[in-house]
């Protein structure tokens, strides 16, 4: 095999087909980037995990068709290293060794077989639609944070439900001690669909997402994968199977505390009361130390004493109700405030043992968060 490509393109293929590619596996054809050219010019750079594959189809300088796996590590480095200029690839068909020269430098480096690498997923597309790049990026960054990173007994929550309905689309994260969900709102109706994809999957997704409402990304779905085309390249990814948690039922639930508060404020104080919590340790057992909420007389207090010492913050805010004190999560607050896009946030209670809403102040659904309370022990 051998053709020929500018560093500039080389460089952005690359960089793009690497996003699939895991540090550790035990399959070592897995740290590799196939590449097959054929004689009609049209080469194929194709990454995959056990997750995701992506393929990125290119037309340049083809002298000598073939397919060849080089490690993407060293390759890729080599790449971004290269002088300015064309790149030269020649691989040698009966070892594998790649040739690679640009300008006056020159390198070998030993390849593998692509017999062993894994065909890309076939999409028997049942379910299509279309989602801008800075719809689908907002998206994952507001609930990203809220999917479960391991959970053997319901592996399904380490990914997000998409739950199309007619109107709209409800994006859905939890990781069992809190909840997000998302609202987008559908200018043209659509077939009912869910599916659940793998955080992993998304987390590489919004690193190639643009932030360009006007650019559009074509969504497909299969009963067991899905297929995110750019254009240029395709993602694809396996779909997690089993039943996600029922999330309208807890939305439903009534709450007759209400506190109105500026969102920074609230951010604010809460982190000033993360710097006493050490969450190293907190992170290392299963007592969470929790921040103290005391709501009261317009105001909401946080509180919190540990080993490092003790924080008392407090807030004026807009409040209806009752009293209450509540402990939460520090961080997991603070996650659910920072997802937020607006100025002023309602939080809203109904008892020390349920769950903290955060929702946005003009009562619309656009977004819910909800967090589960901590026990308190003074």
């Amino acid at each position: 095999m051998k053709f020929v490509c500018s560093k500039t393109i080389l460089n952005k293929i690359v960089t793009i087909v690497q996003k699939a590619i895991v540090n550790k596996t035990s399959y070592p054809i897995l740290e590799c980037i196939k590449i097959n050219a054929d004689s009609d010019g049209h080469v194929t750079f194709t990454s995959s995990s056990t997750d995701i594959c992506i393929e990125y189809n290119s037309e340049i300088t083809v002298y000598e068709s073939g397919s060849v796996a080089l490690p993407s590590k060293i390759f890729g480095e080599i790449v971004r290293k290269l002088p300015e200029g064309g790149v030269n690839i020649n691989i040698n068909p009966k070892n594998f060794v790649a040739h690679i020269e640009c300008e006056n430098s020159e390198f070998n480096i030993q390849g593998m077989s692509s017999e062993e690498f894994p065909a890309v997923p076939i999409i028997d597309s049942v379910y299509t639609t279309n989602m801008s790049h800075k719809t689908l990026k907002e998206t994952i960054r507001k609930i990203f944070p809220f999917i479960a990173v391991q959970e053997q007994r319901r592996p399904v929550i380490t990914g997000a439900l998409f739950d199309f309905k007619k109107e709209s689309l409800n994006v859905v994260g939890t990781d069992s001690l809190r909840l997000a969900v998302v609202k987008i709102n559908n200018t043209t109706e659509a077939e009912e669909k869910k599916f659940v994809v793998p955080g992993t999957t998304l987390s590489k997704l919004s690193q190639l997402l643009s932030d360009d409402e006007e650019e559009h990304i074509k969504i497909e779905v299969s009963d067991k994968n899905i297929l995110f085309d750019f254009g240029e390249f395709q993602v694809y990814s396996r779909l997690l199977d089993g039943e996600f948690f029922k999330y309208e039922v807890i939305l439903s639930a009534s709450n007759s505390i209400k506190i109105t508060a500026d969102k920074t404020s609230l951010i604010n104080s809460f982190e000033r009361a993360n710097l006493i919590i050490n969450d190293e340790l907190s992170s290392k057992t299963s007592n969470i130390i929790p921040v103290r909420i005391n709501i009261s007389y317009g105001k909401i207090e946080i509180s919190c004493k540990t080993s490092r010492g003790n924080v008392n913050d407090s807030l004026k805010v807009g409040h209806e109700g009752g009293d209450i004190i509540i402990g939460l999560n520090c961080r997991f607050i603070l996650d659910a405030l920072n997802a937020c896009d607006d100025d002023n946030v309602i939080m809203e209670f109904s008892a020390p043992t349920s769950g903290c809403f955060i929702r946005p102040e003009d009562g619309s659904d656009k977004y819910t968060y909800m967090v589960l309370p901590v026990r308190l022990y003074n």
